[in-house]
């Protein structure tokens, strides 16, 4: 398959297409009810507005029970909001509290996340389309059974369509998942490449494992949730049911192969620069990361794999190499490359075994079996997201301490400004004709603050310029649509795709998306008042006034990310420390038994707290990754230790990797020398916080035989825990460490001939 035909395949069969078309029938279907065969103008765009609220909330990700409580929760306050301002719309002094007050609240929603965030935005999207006209009380109640009945068919509608298409749904954010993978696995082939810059690699790599991080969760939430809790649960047999699973374990796997096959690129560049090795390592990824992608397409469209693309060749190629650098006596001279060498070859193959056992899982009159027990457990409960929502939250962010609570408090004066201004106008300018016009439709400056306005200063800059930009194209095509032609049907069909690819786009692209969204309200209004070129002037205008207020606000009670970022790199460590120290007392767990005592990893206690540790630790780490690169977007004068934080970032990663890869080598070993104990104990010592006198570790571990492996990457992570602990304590985020002998006693820097950390 072509690659572009691949990119639209993959875009029409992705969850988000999928929603967008949902989204699109449930909101229009009913309107065209109402405007085209009832002619109810009023009720139908009341209808119009109940029914997109919800829509709003409906996205992507998460459980059905969580999408439930959302939609149910935005249904109740929407409407309620809605009847409050009907109510108080006669008043103007009243409705402008009013709506400044449900502004504020519902944006300080965002404490709960980006699902909160969208419970919001949709009830205050309801409540500033009730504004559109003015309301006496008893067309305030009439106008809010519309609005009502209107929430209530789209919640019903949504919920059918989630109980018809479950699978569907379940295998589309699944193969997102797969997709992230993918891109992560070709963003690491980079690494490998000595045509690119590494730093730069680097850079290009994090938010690719921001956005896998981001989808494992929610492949995680829907899988986990969706086992059968009992023994005999009928679905324990469900061939999709299983399918889903097995795909889900391996996909896990995978992430924990390419980790943990981190290394010291630098070495590896700087000792294979001449070489094919790295060259057979890069090309290996890259075609893993093609094979996975084939294979979630084939998931999402719910049909066998008919697409192989093996890495035998590569492979070959690099057994050949590692085998020309063992008769060159790499493996007597530097032993501890040699055994990088030979590591990042099995690697390698672990993928590429997962990848194909994932395309097994989905190739045509196959049997399959679940790979792990497939019940819903307490130990599986603990890797779900947490859907808790508690009020104490909301109270612990009323501060301004919290970023949450700044921007609400410029959200609302941004509206409180746009309203006081078009009430103080319509006073002086009541005889204009235009400025009455562009005062009754202030609602759009106000919808699209609230869109363009985010938590953050970055976000909210870059969504501005991309709001402006999207909504120029906006105008310019729809103008050229009315041009062109003045067919109705042919206008409806192109606003209803217009909505579907809005929304399809919003949230991975928000220029174009923007574009769209633009083109079927234009296009909606035009049905309602057929003059185009006031329209498109009204609605650009009312963009420009809009990005211009939002932009002017960003400014009032910034957040900036310097206020957090080093809270998250404290994070980090810390969860980087947890996960050391799960996984040696899983390691040490196996030691004293025998092989045929050995319980399997998932019966084992310590193996489920250090894979939940190393989720935490993921999670974690994105945070703090995020955050770097929203502050590298923020003015100079507001970005701090850059330097210091991008090593953090770095090494919290690579040390992260070197965990995943160690622990498993020593888990299987029958004992841990005495040196390699003392190595391992100094590593977790610098990453606790509250440890200060740190004996050194000794100058040379056992590196014989089965212990050679596992040399350079103790060492790497050495070198990897004296980097994090300097620049962590010179950012006061730890204490320095006192140098004490192996008898924890102080002793004179200048005394001391043993390896010291580098600070």
């Amino acid at each position: 398959m072509d690659l572009r035909a691949e990119k639209i395949s993959q875009f029409l069969y992705s969850p988000n297409f999928f929603y967008a078309v949902r989204k699109a029938i449930g909101v229009l279907l009913p309107v065209v009810i109402f405007l085209g065969i009832f002619k109810q103008y009023n009720e139908g765009l009341a209808f119009a507005a109940g029914s997109l609220c919800i829509a709003l909330i409906d996205q992507p990700g998460g459980t059905k029970k969580s999408r439930f409580n959302e939609m149910l929760a935005g249904l109740i306050m929407g409407n309620l909001a809605a009847l409050l301002t009907g109510l108080a719309n006669p008043y103007p002094l009243l409705v402008l509290f009013v709506i400044t007050a449900q502004v504020f609240f519902f944006s300080m929603l965002s404490v709960y996340g980006a699902r909160g965030g969208f419970i919001g935005f949709g009830c205050m999207l309801i409540m500033i389309l009730t504004l559109r006209t003015p309301l006496d009380f008893e067309q305030a109640l009439y106008h809010t059974q519309f609005t009502l009945l209107g929430s209530i068919s789209y919640f019903l509608f949504s919920i059918i369509s989630s109980a018809l298409f479950r699978y569907r749904e379940e295998k589309q954010t699944l193969a997102d998942a797969l997709y992230a993978t993918a891109e992560y696995m070709k963003a690491r082939a980079n690494l490998y490449d000595t045509a690119q810059d590494l730093d730069d690699s680097y850079r290009k790599l994090t938010p690719k494992m921001i956005a896998m991080t981001t989808r494992h969760q929610s492949a995680r939430d829907v899988v986990l949730r969706n086992l059968p809790q009992g023994k005999n649960n009928k679905n324990s047999n469900n061939r999709q049911r299983i399918i889903m699973w097995n795909i889900f374990i391996d996909m896990i796997a995978i992430l924990d192969t390419l980790v943990a096959s981190q290394t010291d690129y630098v070495i590896l560049r700087e000792r294979f620069k001449d070489n094919d090795s790295l060259l057979f390592m890069r090309d290996t990824l890259f075609k893993l990361s093609r094979t996975l992608n084939r294979t979630a397409l084939s998931l999402s469209r719910n049909r066998p794999v008919d697409y192989r693309n093996s890495v035998k060749a590569e492979l070959r190629a690099l057994e050949y190499e590692i085998e020309q650098s063992r008769q060159n006596c790499l493996n007597e001279n530097e032993p501890e490359v040699y055994a990088l060498q030979v590591q990042i070859l099995r690697r390698l193959r672990n993928a590429s075994r997962y990848i194909d056992r994932i395309a097994d899982n989905l190739r045509a009159n196959t049997k399959i079996e679940p790979l792990n027990t497939l019940r819903r457990d307490h130990s599986l409960i603990q890797f779900q997201s947490s859907q808790e929502i508690r009020l104490e939250k909301l109270f612990n962010n009323m501060n301004m301490g919290s970023a949450i609570f700044r921007y609400a408090l410029r959200v609302t004066l941004a509206i409180f400004l746009v309203m006081s201004t078009t009430y103080v106008a319509s006073f002086f300018n009541s005889s204009s004709e235009i400025i009455n016009s562009l005062i009754a439709h202030s609602y759009w400056i106000v919808i699209t603050i609230l869109i363009i306005m985010r938590p953050g200063f970055a976000l909210t800059q870059q969504r501005t310029g991309k709001r402006l930009t999207g909504t120029i194209m906006g105008c310019l095509l729809t103008l050229a649509l009315f041009m062109l032609t003045g067919n109705a049907y042919i206008h409806f069909v192109i606003m209803l795709a217009a909505m579907i690819m809005g929304n399809a786009f919003v949230a991975s692209n928000y220029r174009v998306g923007s574009m769209f969204i633009t083109m079927y309200v234009l296009i909606g209004f035009y049905f309602l008042t057929p003059s185009p070129l006031f329209i498109i002037g009204e609605r650009a205008l009312d963009t420009l006034i809009a990005a211009l207020v939002a932009f002017g606000a960003s400014f009032i009670f910034p957040w900036w990310e310097k206020h957090q970022i080093l809270n998250l790199a404290r994070k980090t460590i810390q969860a980087n420390h947890s996960y050391l120290k799960n996984a040696l007392l899983y390691a040490q767990s196996n030691l004293p038994q025998k092989e045929g005592e050995k319980k399997a990893p998932a019966d084992n206690i310590f193996y489920v707290s250090t894979q939940l540790a190393k989720k935490n630790l993921l999670n974690a780490y994105s945070d703090f990754a995020d955050s770097f690169a929203r502050m590298l977007n923020e003015p100079k004068s507001k970005q701090v230790h850059i330097r210091q934080l991008n090593k953090l970032l770095v090494q919290n990663d690579a040390m992260a990797s070197e965990i995943g890869s160690v622990m498993p080598v020593i888990a299987d070993m029958a004992e841990i020398p005495p040196k390699m104990q003392q190595f391992l104990d100094y590593i977790e010592a610098m990453l606790d916080e509250s440890q200060t006198k740190i004996p050194a570790p000794p100058a040379n571990i056992e590196n014989a035989g089965e212990y050679g492996a596992l040399a350079l990457r103790l060492k790497q992570m050495r070198n990897g825990v004296q980097t994090i602990r300097k620049q962590a304590h010179e950012l006061g985020l730890m204490p320095a460490v006192e140098k004490v002998d192996a008898n924890n006693e102080e002793i004179d820097n200048a005394s001391s001939n043993a390896p010291q950390a580098a600070f």
